[in-house]
């Protein structure tokens, strides 16, 4: 530990450094104060310009006169050393620095005596408006200055030019009343423990320091644990890592009573609070005495894993009450739990995330205990990549009235039952002998099921559902020739022609085709939600030829069928086996002329 020569100080005005080893320790002072521009830090005392009065700025000349002040003061106390964190601290030492952190409580709770050093205080504090510039000095606003007022015995206040204040035991009413700690602990008649988590976390609900990490790390003396600096790592994380380790020593739930109003409703949050404001409004917070065995809760790759009473906030819904074993301030009725709201992630596992996050809630009854993990960072499941099944469920289609579904084929006979309910009604265009969902096949470019359509003015196309690169769902679709008599077509052939795209738009001869998916996942499967929209864009020819033949015959057969050369669309040509599955029919104008003949 490196100390102040006070006596040196204040004989010669010059600041001089000494180490002491742990077994040679000194009865020292120390001082509390907070930092301002240009301080005096190691560097300066070591390389001699801090004893350097020439050409300094008004700011690092009032550094010196403030560590010269200590100095005078703890040697007119008869200290022959002094330790201030600005001075005695290498911090070009990441060990040292370290070292000192997680030493800094047990340095001031040892010392004989401790000065805080408020700058901007008043010299007396006789009057209501002196007591309100006294409450308002920038002191009791800072991280660092929490520990260093509870954990010396004796506190003795200073103004900016060194007038006493008066003592911490003298003026432990007031000081309860600007900090909120209770006067009994200030006065160290109940010892810091005697407080919960979460009423000491409040404590520095409303204090800042200058590097966002130091908001956890001027806490850990406070909770009696220890861990290591990683500057950088974001206050976050640092205030993360000092509730686990909390948590490791300490099972009070009244860690978890915390609330953020600032929150936006849907957000989704842990069990952990992401930075001590959060417990700005848990002071009245306390934990039930040990009245019944808890588990341990442990820090898992799943989360946070802990056995919590949960009641559904209604029936079929992911949201439940977990209570803490916490009564509910401030009337603290019998038998009364403070709660907070989860969500369930997982229909396969007991992932949760903690919700309404600007909310507590009261139970009088709990529910059910059960096992739960928390994430810190709850992550919404994605919907990439591999599940054990991946299934197509079709939603919406054309109106069967315009387009009605000829044939399905598909891969494999494996059908499937629908995954998830649909608003709207499947079976108002897939008929019933056809399945609504089936099965996606994983390979590259694999076709899994092609549905075949017939518009009212017999023009056909196929929709074509399959994959792209295996792990995702891809669709095509085409003319299919009338005159294919569809029961006859197998996969083989309708794969031959898959021309997988996610893109899912389509404009073909004479109809416009819009297909899109929408991925859900329920237990370890994957399906796709498939909506199909087709409109018709042109007249068809055959429709045409057909209305001719209304007018001019007074019906309309309809096994007649018709085609010519010239505008006929490109589409499915009958390939293969297909050649010998179409039907040989009459050219519509061929029946015309021939029942004309046969009348006359």
């Amino acid at each position: 530990m490196r100390f102040l020569e006070t006596h040196t100080a204040k004989e010669t005005g010059i600041l001089k450094l000494v180490d002491k080893t742990s077994n040679e320790l000194p009865t020292y002072a120390i001082l509390s104060h907070t930092w301002e521009e240009n301080e005096i830090v190691f560097d300066d005392i070591e390389n001699g310009t801090a004893n350097n009065a020439y050409h300094k700025d008004p700011a690092t000349l009032a550094s010196l006169s403030k560590i010269r002040g200590a100095c005078i003061q703890a040697a007119d106390s008869g200290y022959d050393y002094i330790w201030i964190d600005s001075c005695c601290i290498d911090k070009r030492s990441s060990a040292e620095l370290s070292e000192a952190i997680n030493s800094m409580f047990v340095w001031y709770r040892d010392a004989a005596v401790c000065y805080a050093f408020l700058l901007n205080s008043p010299n007396e504090l006789d009057t209501q408006e002196a007591q309100h510039i006294f409450a308002n000095d920038k002191w009791f606003t800072r991280g660092w200055t929490l520990q260093e007022l509870l954990a010396p015995a004796e506190v003795i206040f200073f103004s900016g030019d060194w007038i006493p204040i008066g003592e911490k035991r003298l003026l432990c009413v007031l000081l309860a009343d600007i900090t909120g700690i209770d006067k009994e602990i200030l006065l160290g008649e109940r010892p810091l423990t005697s407080a919960s988590v979460a009423r000491r976390m409040s404590w520095a609900a409303k204090r800042v320091t200058t590097r966002p990490e130091d908001r956890a790390y001027c806490l850990m003396g406070i909770f009696s644990v220890n861990m290591p600096m990683l500057y950088g790592e974001g206050g976050e994380k640092a205030f993360i890592r000092l509730q686990e380790e909390i948590m490791k020593q300490s099972d009070d739930q009244s860690l978890f009573a915390w609330v953020n109003p600032s929150s936006p409703p849907d957000i989704m949050g842990g069990l952990l609070a992401p930075e001590p404001s959060c417990f700005s409004y848990s002071q009245s917070i306390l934990p039930y005495q040990d009245w019944e065995p808890r588990t341990p809760y442990t820090v898992t790759n799943r989360g946070l894993r802990i056995e919590l009473h949960l009641t559904a906030r209604s029936e079929g819904e992911n949201e439940f009450v977990a209570t803490l074993d916490c009564p509910v301030p401030p009337d603290y009725k019998d038998s009364s739990f403070l709660a907070i709201y989860l969500k369930k992630l997982s229909e396969t596992d007991e992932q949760y995330a903690r919700i309404r996050l600007g909310q507590f809630a009261s139970v009088q009854r709990r529910g059910h205990l059960q096992t739960v993990y928390i994430r810190q960072r709850p992550e919404t499941i994605s919907l990439e990549g591999a599940f054990l099944q991946h299934h197509v469920q079709l939603r919406t289609g054309p109106p069967r009235e315009i387009y009605r579904v000829l044939h399905m084929i598909l891969a494999t006979e494996d059908k499937n039952d629908p995954v998830l309910p649909s608003k709207d009604s499947v079976r108002t265009w897939v008929p019933v002998q056809y399945p609504i969902s089936f099965r996606v096949l994983r390979t590259p470019r694999q076709l899994s099921a092609a549905i075949l359509f017939e518009h009212n003015d017999g023009e056909r196309l196929a929709v074509m559902i399959g994959t792209l690169s295996g792990l995702d769902v891809a669709f095509g679709a085409m003319q299919i020739d009338a005159n294919i008599d569809v029961g006859e077509i197998n996969f083989g052939e309708m794969e031959s022609q898959f021309e997988p795209s996610k893109v899912g738009r389509y404009e073909l001869p004479y109809h416009s085709v819009r297909i899109s998916s929408t991925p859900v996942m329920l237990r370890s499967s994957k399906s796709y939600m498939v909506d199909i929209d087709i409109e018709a864009v042109n007249v068809s020819v055959r429709h045409a030829w057909r209305e001719a033949f209304d007018v001019v015959t007074g019906n309309r057969p309809n096994d007649m069928y018709t085609e010519t050369p010239e505008d006929k669309p490109e589409q499915m040509k009958p390939t293969g086996e297909m050649k010998s599955k179409v039907k040989k029919k009459k050219s519509f104008w061929k029946r015309v002329t021939e029942g004309n003949r046969a009348r006359g």
